[in-house]
């Protein structure tokens, strides 16, 4: 190649500046997406691993019936060489004075395992130093480093405190629970814990471990989540129980003689009185009842339950790694409409460029440059620009979208911030598809021309004939079209390649917008439809037992109160093999009539309502979908400290927010065998301030029995701020759509001038206006843009229900429905690049040579 066609190859780079920028973004923003998206799931995962090796999360954990002893520990300690344990001591509190659950956990000495992260502040140094779980700051903001906690409990929990006062020293994360909202269930108070504090060894007055972790060193450098991690995990759990199998019955001895010790005595005191009263002396047949009681006690005593956990029980664990997947689903869906659009758009650039250069070529093959020569122009300047636009997406794209993403998911989980690493097959992947895209099509294009001799070459191409269109046979109609009118409907059917590159374009741009907007609709919905439509009560209010006639008259004192509903209210959890454990609420109304007056169960698609009956469960959609489970099948349904139980399917009711199994009092004793007890009121407000709402919990829970008082508004608000930032993903889908086909647009009304110029400068001649000039372009382009519009909306509709499907978490259901006006944002905007688009072409129009368009190469 010689350094005048070098130059050459440089000009027409330079004279063509938007069409080389217009390919150059095209790929850029494919290639961005593309690498960008695909990156985001492993650069999550990846963050995930480090945590959890830094932080030394337990693969596995041990708790049992009776407790844990120092015998289990020594049990394990034999097995060092294998595994690291580390026993602790908690506490769940049901705290009086902030309306929280708690869990009152003491630090080891040696963090082994389960390290902490400090997030402000420090670790606890003193015995009245407290460290407070990070979710306790943003669910009482007045908690601050410096301040005093107090635990105020029932006096049956605050006995087995040595203190009840600290003073905060730090906010802390753990790798047990990296997701905000949740930390696990518990038996005390509304059946979930709030948060987690810390305290200093001998806080609690506890004789035995509340719980051993363990990791097992085989899994130290295994990847989480991965298929060998499982299949290690699972021997691992195997190995675990035929360790600590011996305990259980040794457990039970040690139990049985520690009771019996205790009867030595009344047994002395039975051996007296037998050698001086006669055998049928009423004091002596009582002492002997007595102890033959206190005997059948001793060997009523069973053998301990030891349960076996590992991190897929943890909440939060599982679900991170199915949002990561979830992530990793979009990246194959989005980024192929990016690609595909920008492939039809290099593919008509590239088409207009050879067109352009035929005299150019002709000219090169008659002075004997062979075809390599003449397409390594083209190749040259379609390689330089699909290069300059992958490095340049790449750069963007692995170091915005990932961290862009990451940031929407942080306010749902608390690990640190990710570091962007690149995947060097996608990239490799993006710049051959980037190259396809343009050298490809260049190839494709340039086949034809190349074989021709230079004469055809020197000699315009000639135009595309016209056809008669069946809109002509339909005479009432085209007699009463108006002469520009009958123009651009002959050219927009002469030239389909264009017709259908840029409805394509336009419908597939068009798409995007419309599932971005439908994000935002569904995230949006949830609370509309959840707490508005579905849930028609003010508080939960949870108590120990059955309701005493002081908490009735607590309850219903209040002008505030307008009316309740019993019911019990329990935390179960839902199994199945193969499916990720799901934690539901139990509710089972004492009066099933009234049920409707408080929770509106019904079809979602029908909006028939669904009702209660003797024996079957109704359950929410979303655990239906997560279970794979309809009307009839049976649920494995588990309350704490006892054997699951397998539930039939009456009704799957429309809910967003959570799990629910509802049972009526009849349907609750056949499955469970025994009568409910109706713990808990959802009660109902006369119109109230958050103010008038929190000072009647504060005053219900100064009642005896009344363990807590769940506030819907501030459940609301807890819910959904953390889906909020998933607007940052909609904006992402939108922008990049609205980016994308801007470029379209400008692109393909671009190559429609050039390819048109000799007839728009003829028109001009004839003295056809700037403006009738600008309008005879753009009547064509708005009903290709029209078109497009149309055919988005079908298309988007369907990937906006693709990714609702991958994108749900397994706690929420986003709602499928696109409000209307979000068809019109997404139209609008479209035809508001398609107005840009033209006024940048009519200031090019206005400024055409009209000569130089005009002169023959014959």
């Amino acid at each position: 190649m010689t350094t005048a066609y070098l130059k050459t190859i440089l000009r027409e780079i330079w004279s063509s500046k938007a069409r080389f920028a217009s390919i150059l973004l095209i790929i850029f923003l494919g290639v961005a997406f593309y690498t960008g998206i695909r990156a985001t799931g492993p650069d999550m995962s990846q963050a995930a691993k480090d945590y959890y090796h830094q932080q030394r999360l337990a693969t596995n954990s041990v708790q049992s019936t009776m407790g844990l002893t120092k015998h289990d520990t020594r049990a394990l300690a034999q097995h060092q060489s294998q595994i690291i344990t580390q026993p602790v001591k908690y506490l769940d509190v049901n705290q009086l004075n902030n309306n929280r659950v708690v869990r009152v956990t003491e630090l080891p000495k040696t963090q082994q395992l389960n390290q902490l992260r400090v997030v402000a502040g420090r670790l606890p140094k003193a015995a009245n130093e407290i460290v407070l779980d990070n979710q306790a700051r943003q669910l009482q903001p007045k908690l601050k480093v410096g301040t005093t906690y107090r635990i105020v409990s029932t006096k049956a929990l605050n006995k087995k405190l040595t203190r009840q006062t600290f003073k905060i020293v730090g906010f802390v994360n753990s790798p047990t629970y990296v997701e905000n909202a949740s930390r696990g269930v518990t038996n005390v108070g509304k059946g979930t814990l709030d948060y987690l504090v810390y305290v200093q060894p001998k806080t609690l007055k506890q004789s035995v471990y509340s719980r051993i972790d363990v990791q097992f060193k085989n899994l130290t450098n295994v990847t989480p989540y991965s298929a060998r991690y499982r299949r290690l995990n699972r021997q691992n759990t195997a190995t675990l129980k035929r360790w600590l199998k011996p305990q259980a019955k040794k457990r039970q001895a040690a139990l049985r003689a520690s009771a019996s010790r205790k009867l030595v005595p009344l047994q002395t005191a039975v051996t007296g009185l037998q050698a001086q009263l006669p055998a049928n002396a009423p004091q002596l047949v009582a002492l002997q009842g007595k102890l033959k009681a206190a005997q059948a006690q001793v060997a009523a005593i069973k053998a301990p339950t030891y349960l076996y956990s590992d991190r897929n029980d943890n909440p939060g664990y599982t679900e991170y790694h199915e949002n990561t997947q979830r992530v990793v689903a979009l990246s194959t869906v989005f980024p192929l409409f990016f690609i595909a659009i920008a492939a039809l758009i290099c593919l008509t650039t590239m088409t207009r460029m050879v067109e352009e250069l035929r005299l150019q070529m002709g000219t090169l093959k008659a002075l004997g440059y062979s075809n390599t020569a003449i397409g390594s122009e083209f190749l040259i300047y379609g390689g330089l620009a699909a290069l300059i636009g992958t490095v340049l997406g790449v750069a963007f794209g692995v170091n915005f979208f990932p961290r862009f993403i990451a940031q929407a998911y942080g306010s749902m989980y608390n690990l640190p911030a990710i570091h962007v690493q690149y995947l060097w097959t996608d990239i490799w992947v993006a710049l051959a598809i980037a190259l396809l895209c343009t050298l490809g099509t260049a190839l494709v294009v340039l086949r034809v021309d190349l074989r021709s001799n230079p004469t055809q070459l020197l000699q315009p191409k000639a135009p595309k004939a016209g056809q008669t269109l069946w809109l002509e046979r339909w005479q009432g109609l085209w007699r009463r079209l108006s002469f520009n009118h009958k123009i651009t409907l002959r050219n927009l059917f002469r030239y389909k390649q264009r017709l259908l590159m840029t409805v394509l374009g336009i419908a597939g741009c068009m798409a995007m917008m419309i599932t971005g907007f439908g994000l935002k609709d569904s995230i949006g919905d949830i609370s509309t439809k959840q707490f508005n439509e579905l849930w028609h009560y003010d508080a939960v209010v949870t108590r120990s037992g059955n309701e005493t006639s002081a908490q009735r008259r607590a309850l219903a004192k209040s002008n505030l109160y307008r009316a309740d509903l019993k019911l019990l209210s329990k935390q179960v959890t839902i199994q199945k093999s193969g499916v990720a454990e799901q934690t539901a609420t139990l509710g089972v109304p004492a009066q099933t009539a009234q049920l409707q007056k408080f929770v509106v169960l019904r079809n979602r698609k029908s909006q028939r309502a669904d009702h209660l009956n003797a024996t079957g469960a109704v359950i929410d959609e979303k655990l239906a979908k997560l279970y794979h489970v309809k009307v009839g099948d049976r649920l494995n349904v588990k309350l704490a400290g006892q054997a699951a139980k397998p539930v039939k399917i009456s009704a799957i009711a429309e809910n967003y927010v959570n799990h629910f199994v509802y049972l009526s009092p009849a349907a609750y004793r056949h499955t469970f065998g025994k009568r409910p007890v109706y713990n808990a009121n959802l009660v109902q407000f006369n119109r109230a301030s958050e103010q008038r709402a929190n000072g009647y919990a504060d005053q219900l829970l100064k009642h005896a029995g009344i363990l807590n008082v769940t506030l819907m508004s501030t459940e609301k608000k807890t819910n959904f701020k953390m889906l909020d930032s998933m607007n940052l993903v909609v904006l992402i889908f939108v922008i990049s759509a609205g980016a994308l086909a801007l470029v379209v647009l400008y692109n393909l009304t671009n190559i429609n001038v050039s390819e048109r110029i000799r007839e728009l400068s003829t028109i001009k001649v004839l003295g056809f206006y700037d403006g009738e000039v600008t309008m005879y372009i753009f009547r064509e382009n708005l009903i290709l843009t029209l078109l497009g519009i149309f055919f988005g909306c079908f298309l988007g509709d369907w990937l906006h229900a693709y990714i609702l499907q991958t994108a749900e978490t397994n706690a929420l259901m986003l709602s499928p429905d696109i409000h209307p006006l979000s068809y019109v944002y997404s139209g609008l905007l479209t035809l508001a690049f398609s107005l840009l688009v033209m006024v940048l072409m009519h200031w090019k129009l206005k400024r055409v040579n009209m000569l130089d368009a005009l002169k023959s190469v014959d």
